[in-house]
């Protein structure tokens, strides 16, 4: 329902004339805003879990994950290749000891405690790309098994 005259911009509902913002806002479905995410107001919207533990700026929970919102290259939601949910997240970005279920290691899956002691850097080679970043440095806490 879109008419263009003489470069005037005119959507039924909007009046006459109406601005580019207003025909692209009514022309756009609120799934499709849903999933790509829209302008600043969205951006203001997203849930804040805390703080980055290597820049300070605010981990905000998306859809693929928490990030942190200076795009420091922080990775917040997996640990030791472990996904993180986000209690676990806000535990970890707030130092304290954390449980984490289903760790994956050489002799099969395990139950331990991250206990954060700060960043370091990790980078690796995907399909000839070199990834870097930067992800917590933790010990571990295995807890005692009840016999």
């Amino acid at each position: 329902m879109l008419r263009i005259w003489a470069m005037k911009w005119s959507v039924k509902g909007l009046g006459t004339p109406a601005t580019r913002a207003d025909v692209s806002e009514k022309l756009v479905s609120d799934g499709q805003k849903t999933m790509f995410g829209s302008s600043t107001k969205e951006a203001k919207r997203m849930e804040c879990v805390g703080k980055c533990p290597k820049c300070g700026g605010d981990v905000v929970k998306r859809k693929f994950g928490a990030y942190c919102r200076n795009k420091c290259g922080m990775n917040v939601s997996r640990a030791m290749g472990a996904v993180l949910t986000d209690s676990q997240i806000k535990s970890m970005l707030e130092g304290k000891k954390t449980l984490v279920k289903g760790l994956k290691g050489k002799k099969g899956s395990y139950d331990a405690y991250l206990i954060p002691e700060g960043i370091e850097g990790y980078s690796y080679t995907k399909d000839g790309k070199e990834i870097k970043g930067f992800q917590y440095k933790v010990k571990l806490e295995f807890p005692k098994k009840e016999k």
